[in-house]
């Protein structure tokens, strides 16, 4: 009888640690839904400059700087367009200026305006970055400091081809 009591206790009471556990864990076992992937917005941009046709295009999801020339009738004669990434994917809100040859060149689209210091950042200057996001945001905070970016090897989701993309945008 001692035996039995004993062991209905011990169940009792590794239920009630069980419950309790979950109950503590409860708010970090909630599912948060991320933003729709920039490959699904139709992005909208305005595009100014050397081109034939100025104006504001909306693109299809995933377009290009590219496209958004292209939409706007290709470069005028005077543009510049090597210049420009016309690779760099386009993102919603966005203006591209299209540079006449022997004037300025504009700052890249999405690009920070300055530098980001991996150390100091905090995640919505990380975030600033093209190709990086909250959670990589906050793998890299984790992981601080960094002597050299080279460091930043270490943080998963960070491979050497990813470190080169990056590179222009970040300080140590």
């Amino acid at each position: 009888m001692v035996v039995r009591l004993k062991t209905l206790a011990t169940g009792i009471y590794l239920a009630l640690v069980l419950a309790l556990g979950i109950a503590r864990l409860g708010p970090h076992l909630t599912v948060r839904f991320s933003p729709p992937a920039i490959e699904d917005i139709a992005p909208t941009v305005a595009v100014t400059g050397a081109v034939r046709a100025p104006g504001v295009y909306t693109l299809e999801p995933g377009a290009r700087v590219a496209d958004a020339l292209a939409a706007a009738g290709g470069p005028a004669g005077n543009a510049d367009p090597e210049a420009l990434d016309l690779a760099l994917p386009v993102a919603d809100g966005e203006t591209l200026r299209v540079p006449a040859k022997g004037k300025a060149v504009p700052r890249a689209l999405g690009a920070p305006r300055t530098a980001v210091n991996v150390n100091t950042a905090d995640l919505s200057a990380l975030e600033s970055v093209p190709g990086i996001g909250p959670v990589l945001a906050r793998r890299i905070v984790a992981h601080r400091p960094y002597r050299s970016l080279d460091e930043l090897l270490r943080v998963p989701g960070i491979g050497p081809k990813s470190l080169e993309r990056l590179r222009p945008y970040l300080i140590p």
